[in-house]
């Protein structure tokens, strides 16, 4: 189902403001409301639930698109084994510019992506044995949107996860693997 939300998005988005008007107007009705009162209240949730759906995916389209005009990606950096109070547990969201055997990462806010800090080289990068893994509802709870992937690396730095798209990872584990030929 995933996947095909993925690949139709404005359908999609069109089906869920559909099913949140028709949970509205059955709840409405359940209520004891007039008719008129209920199919007005479920069109203007569909409405609300389909706006605001659609226009987040426009900007998420629209970021992706110009950070691939520059050869960059959307990304979130974690410090697993840091100290408690650092960002081991905080993802941190930023933009990647992979390269052979690093990453320059620019720590961002927001959907514009505004700077926020000191840039860094993720530099020493090697591949861990484990699998990415699917984001769960915990990094989730920080921003880390849904469908994205988490993998484990060994930096100079330590370890870290970063966690982006399924295409991102590749391409991050292309230019790690580049570095390792």
């Amino acid at each position: 189902m995933r996947k095909w939300a993925a690949k139709h998005p404005v359908l999609s988005s069109a089906l869920f403001a559909i099913f949140a008007g028709v949970v509205v107007l059955i709840v409405d009705m359940l209520l004891g409301r007039k008719l008129d009162t209920a199919i007005a209240n479920a069109v203007f949730w569909m409405l609300l639930f389909w706006a605001g759906s659609y226009f987040s995916q426009k900007r998420t389209r629209k970021t992706k698109a110009r950070l691939d005009e520059q050869g960059q990606s959307l990304m979130f950096l974690r410090y697993p084994n840091a100290l408690p109070g650092s960002l081991s547990g905080v993802w941190q969201m930023g933009v990647a510019t992979p390269a052979p055997g690093r990453i320059d990462f620019q720590p961002a806010v927001y959907e514009d992506l505004v700077p926020s800090g000191r840039s860094r080289a993720l530099t020493g990068l090697r591949a861990t044995q484990s699998p990415p893994r699917k984001t769960d509802r915990h990094d989730n709870k920080q921003a880390v949107p849904y469908g994205f992937r988490v993998i484990t690396f060994e930096s100079d730095g330590g370890s870290i996860e970063i966690a982006a798209s399924t295409d991102t990872l590749q391409k991050i584990q292309g230019a790690v693997e580049a570095d390792a030929t």
